[in-house]
C-alpha cells in the first residue's frame, strides 16, 4: 500500500473524512480559516484518493495535534501513525538546536494505545497534571 503524506488540505477533503468517521461537516468558512491558520497540515492520499489527515495549531514552543482522522475502510494500515511521524518530523525539524518544545493532543476515548504506540505520554505523569477541556456549542 503507498500512502503518499501531502503538506495540503481542501475544505471538501477535510469534511468529507469526517463524515467517514460520523463526524458532523463543518462550515467552509469555518475549515478554511482552521486551515489556513493551522502550522502544520497533512494529508495521507492512496491512489489519488484523500483517506487520512491531521492538523496542528501551536506557536513555536507548543503544539497541539488535532484532527487526526483516517477513512474506516482503511484504518490499521499504518495512516495514522504515519501522519503523526511526518508531524513530529516536522517539529523537530523546526525546533533550534538546544530549544525544548512539546507536542500535544487529546485523544479520542479508546484511541490512547494508538497515541502511546507513537511515543506520547498519558496525563497525567511526573510534574504535568490531568489534561482540560471547555466546549463551547451554540
Amino acid at each position: 500500500m503507498e500512502i503518499k503524506i501531502e503538506n495540503d488540505l481542501s475544505v471538501n477533503e477535510y469534511n468529507n473524512l469526517r463524515n467517514t468517521i460520523g463526524w458532523d461537516t463543518k462550515d467552509v468558512d469555518v475549515v478554511q480559516n482552521a486551515i489556513r491558520n493551522s502550522i502544520i497540515v497533512k494529508k495521507a492520499t492512496l491512489k489519488n484518493k484523500t483517506v487520512g489527515m491531521a492538523r496542528v495549531i501551536g506557536d513555536g514552543i507548543y503544539y497541539l495535534i488535532v484532527d487526526v482522522l483516517v477513512d474506516p475502510e482503511y484504518q490499521k494500515n499504518g495512516i495514522g501513525k504515519k501522519l503523526i511521524d511526518d508531524i513530529v518530523k516536522e517539529v523537530e525539524n523546526k525546533t533550534k538546536k538546544g530549544q525544548k518544545c512539546s507536542i500535544n493532543l487529546v485523544s479520542m476515548s479508546g484511541k490512547e494505545e494508538f497515541y502511546e504506540k507513537c511515543g506520547f505520554k498519558k496525563i497525567p505523569f511526573d510534574y504535568t497534571g490531568h489534561g482540560m477541556i471547555k466546549r463551547i456549542e451554540k
